[in-house]
């Protein structure tokens, strides 16, 4: 199997995940909002490793590059559960495929764009909102996506998802404090952050599988957007349904790490959609 294959199995995997789905969607990526037109850039990487008992190593290692792209590109006022109120666009970008002398090669389904008109009210570094109700989602007004270069669609449903189609961060409810203070280790040339170092975990389980989703993450609010760094680790099991919970086996993991690479003091939109 080549490099552009294993790819597009794995961006068609996300993309399959996120369209089957509930409609409660993770807010993870965004913890406070920039000055309108700024934005900030990731770099990193996502390794997979499959359980192959069929292959000498029994194991089945891939790599990819990954580049994130988050910008404030536009306010907006737009009416949101029946009040007209202050909304940005958000634009987010995301590259994955292999890396060359001219960057990332992402193939045909390697990269993905999104632009997005969010209720300022709506962004929260907070596991609850204002009514108690859990932020475990990103609502949007209003939205366009493109895979690719394919042509520019709509986004139909109410919020934006961004496990796993842009990122492996979750919403973790209760995430721990690691370390009020820490200086992560990031691509930013001669830039430091001071962020909170938090941990989270989320498990979903099902009689055939389960997924553990583990991530250290960094808040600043000297980031735009939120996030310094963040390393995550997703376990995949199997088991026969009618088996019991302790006979799990591990079929993957995916690791992901990225960090800041770059903040952008003029971001400009990149998704024509008019």
């Amino acid at each position: 199997m080549n490099r552009q294959k294993q790819l597009f199995g794995f961006c068609l995997a996300a993309l399959v995940a996120s369209l089957a789905s509930a409609p409660a969607l993770a807010q993870g990526l965004i913890f406070h909002l920039p000055e309108d037109g700024t934005g900030v850039e990731y770099e990193g990487e996502i390794i997979q490793e499959n359980v192959r008992p069929d292959i000498a190593d029994g194991k089945e290692t891939l790599k990819w590059s990954r580049e994130i792209s988050i910008k404030s590109v536009g306010r907006e006022e737009a009416e949101f559960e029946g009040t007209v109120q202050p909304c940005r666009w958000i634009e987010i970008k995301v590259v994955t495929g292999d890396p060359g002398a001219a960057g990332i090669d992402p193939g045909p389904v390697g990269a993905r764009i999104y632009k997005v008109l969010v209720p300022e009210s709506k962004v929260l570094d907070t596991a609850l909102d204002g009514d108690s109700v859990p932020n475990v989602m990103l609502p949007i007004v209003k939205g366009h996506w493109r895979l690719g270069e394919n042509e520019v669609k709509v986004i139909k449903s109410p919020a934006l998802r961004i496990n796993p189609t842009v990122c492996w961060l979750s919403n973790y409810l209760e995430p721990v404090v690691v370390s009020p203070s820490e200086s992560p280790q990031t691509k930013a040339a001669n830039r430091s952050f001071n962020a909170r170092h938090l941990k989270g975990e989320t498990v979903m389980e099902r009689p055939q599988s389960r997924s553990t989703n583990e991530g250290h993450f960094w808040v600043t609010p000297e980031v735009p957007f939120g996030l310094a760094r963040w390393e995550v680790v997703v376990t995949r099991e199997r088991k026969e349904s009618t088996a019991p919970r302790n006979t799990f086996a591990e079929v993957s993991t995916i690791k992901s790490t990225m960090s800041v690479k770059r903040i952008l003091d003029i971001a400009e939109s990149e998704l024509n959609t008019e």
